[in-house]
């Protein structure tokens, strides 16, 4: 085996043991939003003390802007480009937050917001 590709599989299996089992998509299926100033609410269940990756962007979707318009109750919540990520409490039952997302979906401008409750497990 080449030094090349022994470096590559060492850091491919360091990533996977450093990346939270729990990261990627929080949601395995939700209501689309489609930037026309309407408002759509996702639901999803987490584990306590995990994390959580969500992207936003659609096919045909530029987003500009993601802005929290109302933070966690609970939880830890931060924008990352086009995503949030969201880190659960140790423990609870439940937690809220609210997006607004700026950007273009087939060339339209407009906005939406995306209202999300978490059950914390």
């Amino acid at each position: 085996m080449r030094y090349g590709t022994v470096c590559a599989l060492a850091t491919l299996l360091l990533c996977e043991a450093i990346t939270p089992a729990s990261a990627g998509n929080c949601l395995s299926r939700n209501d689309g939003f489609d930037l026309s100033s309407d408002t759509v609410h996702w639901t999803f269940s987490i584990r306590g003390g995990t994390d959580c990756l969500q992207g936003l962007r659609g096919r045909a979707m530029l987003i500009d802007e993601v802005k929290i318009v109302e933070p966690p109750g609970a939880g830890k919540l931060s924008i990352a480009g086009p995503a949030f990520f969201y880190r659960a409490p140790a423990s609870g039952s439940s937690d809220r937050f609210k997006l607004q997302v700026v950007g273009e979906n087939n060339r339209m401008r407009g906005t939406s917001v995306i209202v999300v409750d978490v059950s914390i497990r």
